[in-house]
């Protein structure tokens, strides 16, 4: 997948899980509503950093959260991906946190 549409699903996935909508983040990032829907729906992958820089901090994001893709070949990527999807990121974080300890012990 390429980097562009990598970006615009990570605008979606986190749009949709702070519940927000795409008149909302526009708005919070202030951006026209019309050119947040082509950045979304991936129609500009030639997205300023500027502009992606406004999303990710209307989005309430640090750029390791942001940039990390599911669809990356690299698990620990993944894994963030996934993490920041859950809805009770605290438990998941303290349960990777013993099983490390634990790994960490032996």
């Amino acid at each position: 997948m390429s980097l562009g549409k990598s970006v615009s699903n990570r605008i979606y996935e986190f749009r949709t899980k702070k519940r927000l909508t795409q008149e909302m983040l526009a708005e919070k990032s202030g951006m026209d509503v019309n050119a947040f829907g082509r950045i979304e729906r991936g129609q500009n992958s030639n997205v300023k950093l500027e502009t992606l820089d406004k999303l990710i901090s209307a989005l309430e994001l640090d750029y390791q959260t942001f940039f990390a893709f599911i669809d990356s070949d690299n698990e620990v990527s993944k894994l963030i991906a996934k993490l920041s999807l859950v809805d009770d990121e605290e438990k998941y974080l303290d349960i990777f946190n013993k099983i490390l300890d634990i790994e960490i012990e032996h």
